[in-house]
């Protein structure tokens, strides 16, 4: 490149508008840069930077293209400082073209604000908005596009071949992680692989600058900051709130869509407005602490759309018409988690579930065996409602197992019924030798219908027939070492989750069931005269300080940031089902993650307190039936038969026993 020998003037104050902000670029060289412009070119610098003198080094969108041009030329020449434009809608750094109020935009932009400005009713679905191409919807185009075009690598319906997902892009490195992997966006920090994108977008964080919880794009100094900090529009920001937007859904924050769809979904409901349980479900929702886990319940869980089909009818809620829903087991799961949530929120009166699924149970099984209806209806209203109600009164803990008692029992009363009329016999002629034969025939499940043979022989339906309890292996436990190192770690590791050491401690030292421990209320942790006390049965029982410290910190503990957050728990292990505790086989596994085994555990628990105490205080203690004390109490007793016996059959002459 060559200057001419004499330079125009306007040569000249193009030459100096560009080392004004550009220190290191020396006069000799810009002359030479400016040389090798078009005269339409240096005009439209030159005008460009008389009315912004910062255009080179600011990075402003409205930089027109001969500005941009230049500042890739200074930039392949090695001029330091220059900053190229970014897009004043999406603040990547890309050609711009069409110039907006406020600066310019790039090709996609472009696209994106020439099909908002067509505005109208689809031509396809009939929903007013922008209509981008032949006056449809992008939806509807992308779809009618589909239809007609197949992706060539991987066969499967797309827009464009090959699909997005077949479609290779640039692999550079990370910005932020500086791994070598493929490019999901080009923020002005740099480029950004998809885990960074997808963390970044999904989890917001407070800027440096602004102090505003922001998508952080930007860089100033080594650290990230948001767009608008660092110079750079912002794209996530929410169009309604200015809050970042969300990573699931367009154009709005998760905040803002939650209320959309709840405005969607509580639409001519009178009840929904005012101070109902209705309208405080709603408004719980609407401020619940994470407000992208409301979202993705209401936009994709079958529970939400559960209850938008019953808000459609116009009814109001009630447990009826949730019954009429249960056709299947996946169904009666939904219905089930739907109605805990309105309970929860006091939009539905607390019914006795344990007996309503009971005799939903009795109804299935009366149906496919109409000819023994009467003498099952009898049997569970006579035997089994009382004895799991009084059961569920008497212990804490959940109704789950309970039900699974009752239906077993049941389902064995039918089978041994029908089984009994297809050999021709009836429950009163059935006899020991053909109950013996069906209970060889699976001897590993149907002894528990002896609650039925008995119960059918004290109404004088069948006569005294002999079913044996069903056999059950001696427990076993640990060793005294491994079960107090157990319960050391329990107490002491730090590294452990709260709830694991808190119910592992519970498990090792009081040898509960998992299903009271689940359900373990905080009202069970008590405190007197500075003596912290835990209630599992009817007495309580004072706690050591490392364990009242654990428990006492998991009862303080705040709520789960999570949308069922809002309802009234009161558990010391809270579940993810609104209003409920954990299961128990949720916590068992748990526990088994960190290999605390729970039956050895319980057994050593339970025989190490039944050696120090009498059953008369065990049992109520720990909430056991007095048979189960006294039982534990046998197996930790020794047993001096043997020796006695022995001691009787010792020769005259023979050593004494126990002398050496």
């Amino acid at each position: 490149m060559t200057a001419p020998t004499s330079i125009p003037d306007t040569w000249r104050e193009l030459v100096r508008l560009m080392t004004a902000s550009l220190r290191d670029l020396a006069d000799r060289d810009a002359a030479r840069i400016v040389a090798d412009l078009t005269p339409a070119a240096r005009g439209r610098i030159r005008a460009h930077l008389t009315a912004h003198p910062d255009a080179l080094v600011s990075g402003e969108s409205a930089a027109p293209r001969s500005v941009q041009a230049l500042i890739t030329t200074l930039a392949d020449h090695g001029v330091t400082g220059v900053r190229a434009p970014a897009c004043l809608r999406c603040g990547r750094v890309r050609r711009l073209r069409r110039a907006v109020p406020g600066g310019r935009v790039c090709l996609g932009c472009e696209g994106i604000l020439a099909a908002r400005g067509n505005i109208g009713p689809c031509t396809s679905c009939g929903k007013t908005g922008p209509r981008p191409s032949r006056d449809t919807c992008a939806a509807c185009r992308r779809q009618q596009i589909t239809a007609t075009r197949n992706c060539s690598t991987c066969g499967k319906p797309a827009e464009r071949d090959p699909c997005s997902n077949c479609r290779p892009r640039p692999v550079t490195a990370c910005a932020l992680c500086h791994t070598i992997a493929p490019v999901t966006a080009r923020w002005p920090l740099g480029p950004v692989c998809t885990p960074c994108y997808r963390t970044a977008r999904s989890h917001p964080m407070p800027c440096p600058a602004c102090e505003r919880d922001r998508v952080l794009i930007g860089r100033v100094e080594r650290h990230r900051v948001c767009g608008p900090c660092a110079g750079f529009p912002d794209p996530y920001v929410c169009e309604r709130c200015a809050g970042p937007r969300s990573y699931k859904v367009g154009r709005l924050c998760d905040r803002c869509a939650v209320a959309d769809h709840l405005e969607d979904l509580f639409t001519d409901v009178p009840e929904a407005v005012g101070t109902g349980p209705l309208a405080a479900m709603r408004a719980a929702l609407a401020q619940a602490p994470d407000a992208g886990t409301v979202l993705n319940w209401l936009r994709g869980s079958r529970s939400a759309g559960l209850l938008r089909d019953l808000m459609a009818t116009g009814l109001p809620l009630s447990h009826t018409d949730l019954d009429a829903t249960i056709d299947s087991r996946s169904t009666a799961m939904t219905a089930e988690y739907l109605r805990g949530l309105l309970t929860a929120y006091q939009v539905l009166e607390p019914r006795d579930e344990l007996a309503v699924r009971i005799v939903r149970h009795l109804e299935r099984t009366v149906a496919q065996h109409p000819e023994h209806g009467a003498l099952l209806r009898a049997y569970v209203r006579w035997s089994l409602l009382p004895r799991a109600r009084r059961h569920q009164a008497a212990r804490a803990g959940g109704s789950k197992h309970r039900i699974r008692w009752a239906y077993t029992r049941i389902n064995l009363a039918a089978e041994l019924l029908t089984t009994t009329a297809s050999h021709g016999l009836t429950i009163a002629t059935l006899d020991q030798g053909h109950l013996d034969a069906w209970l060889a025939a699976s001897p590993g499940t149907r002894y528990e219908v002896r609650d039925f043979v008995v119960w059918a022989h004290r109404r004088h339906h069948a006569r005294d027939l002999l079913v044996p309890h069903r056999p059950k292996a001696e427990p076993s436990g640990l060793d005294e070492d491994s079960h107090w190192d157990l319960l050391h770690q329990c107490l002491t590791d730090t590294r452990l989750d709260l709830d694991v050491r808190a119910a592992g401690a519970i498990l090792l030292l009081f040898g509960q069931h998992l299903t009271r421990i689940a359900a373990l209320p905080t009202t069970a942790l008590t405190t007197h005269a500075e003596t912290t006390f835990l209630t599992l049965g009817r007495t309580p029982i004072p706690l050591p300080t490392t364990l009242a410290d654990i428990l006492t910190t998991l009862a303080d503990r705040p709520a789960p940031q999570g949308w069922a957050a809002n309802t009234s728990a009161g558990w010391l292990f809270p579940g993810h089902l609104p209003g409920a505790p954990i299961s128990a086989a949720a916590l068992s596994r748990r526990l088994a993650t960190h290999h605390i085994p729970i039956r050895p555990a319980r057994t050593t628990a339970l025989v190490a307190l039944a050696c120090d105490l009498p059953p008369a205080v065990l049992g109520p203690m720990l909430g056991l039936h007095p048979i189960t004390a006294v039982q534990w109490r046998r197996r930790a007793t020794t047993d001096w038969t043997a020796y006695l016996q022995a001691r009787q059959r010792a020769p005259a002459d023979g050593p004494p026993y126990g002398r050496h």
